[in-house]
Formats: structure tokens, sequence, C-alpha cells
């Protein structure tokens, strides 16, 4: 019955992944261009956020390639751990917040016996989504110098307490934290052709 359910929905739960990224690549946006002084923490996690995609990408990419037994035995528990981990450095619970989203998600056809297009759709997302992200590592962190900060200018960093904050937290945490204008343009980046991706998989569908 639950099989036929998360097929029977199956539209609906993509087109809910596409507004999940929409919705994200927003808030990114709104941290970058109008930061607001009281949002140094959700900074902070967003461009963390980036940093932990590293491990989102790799978790998808096995998840569906792996049998459904060393999903849920395995890789589901491990990188939950490692995502609880990494959470435990962040001021919120954004990250473990995600993960458990990505796996409810996008990962959903790991964990049951579905159609086999539901499968290889599934797999080619995944893989797909590992190769832009790692595409855009590399041009985001070329481009670094040149990126504008926008908002996130060293006085407001200083005056909003998100410097502050990041020394708390571990001083320096690399390029997306010590610049997280460059975190944040990675996110935009990445979760707006992810949601371009997404709907040209459900088009293809539809024919």
């Amino acid at each position: 019955m639950s099989i036929n359910i998360i097929e029977k929905y199956d539209r609906q739960f993509e087109y809910a992944g596409i507004l999940m990224n929409v919705f994200i690549v927003y808030q990114l946006l709104q941290l970058w261009v109008f930061p607001q002084p009281t949002q140094a923490e959700k900074i902070y996690s967003m461009s963390s956020l980036m940093a932990f995609e590293f491990v989102l990408v790799h978790s998808g990419v096995f998840m569906a390639l792996m049998p459904k037994k060393w999903s849920l035995i395995i890789f589901v528990p491990f990188y939950g751990l490692f995502a609880y981990v990494f959470n435990k450095s962040m001021p919120n619970n954004v990250i473990l917040i995600t993960y458990m989203f990505v796996v409810l998600n996008r990962m959903r056809f790991a964990f049951f016996n579905v159609d086999k297009k539901f499968k290889d759709r599934t797999i080619l997302f995944s893989i797909i989504a590992l190769i832009v992200y790692f595409i855009l590592i590399f041009v985001v962190a070329f481009s670094s110098e040149i990126l504008p900060p926008f908002g996130l200018t060293n006085e407001f960093l200083n005056l909003s307490g998100y410097n502050k904050l990041k020394n708390n937290l571990g001083g320096s945490g690399g390029l997306f934290l010590d610049a997280p204008q460059t975190g944040l343009c990675l996110g935009i980046l990445y979760y707006s052709i992810l949601a371009i991706i997404e709907g040209k998989l459900i088009s293809y569908k539809g024919k």
C-alpha cells in the first residue's frame, strides 16, 4: 500500500522538491543581497549547508545505487551520524533538518521496490547533482575574489556579530564561512540548477 502511494503521488513529491529548491534559492539570495543584522546565525548556517551538501550528494548516489538493505542499515545511519556531528557545530538545526528532508524526499525510492523507471530517474538525478556540485565548487572558488559582497560587507559582518559567532564556533571556517557570499552564491547556482533539472525530468516523464 505504501509503495502504491509513493508512486501515485510521485509528481507531487517532485513538485515539492522543486518548490523547496526555489525556496532555498530565495533564502540564500535574501541573505546575500539584503541581510538583516539579526540574521548572523542564519547566514552562518546556510553558508555551512553548502559544505555539508558535499555529504548529501555522496549519500544520494550511494543510496540510489546500493541495495535498499545497505541504505537502511549502513548508509542512512552513517550519514545521519555525520549530519548529527556536523550539526553540533552549528548555532541551529538547519543541517540536521536538511538531511532528514533529503532522506525522506530525494531518496525515498531507495527504500522500496518501485518501478525501474523511478529508480533510474533517482540514480540519474543523484549523479547529475554530484557532477553539478563539483563543477560549481571550482567555478565559485576560482571566482571568489570577484564575487560582490552586496550586503555582506566587512562592516555588516562585524556589526551583526557574524565574525564573533564564527570565531566562537571554531575560528576560520574556510572559504564559505570566511567569505559567506561564496557559499551563498554556490547555493543559489546549485539549487537553481537542481530545480531546473527536476522540472526537466518531470516534463520528460510526462511525454
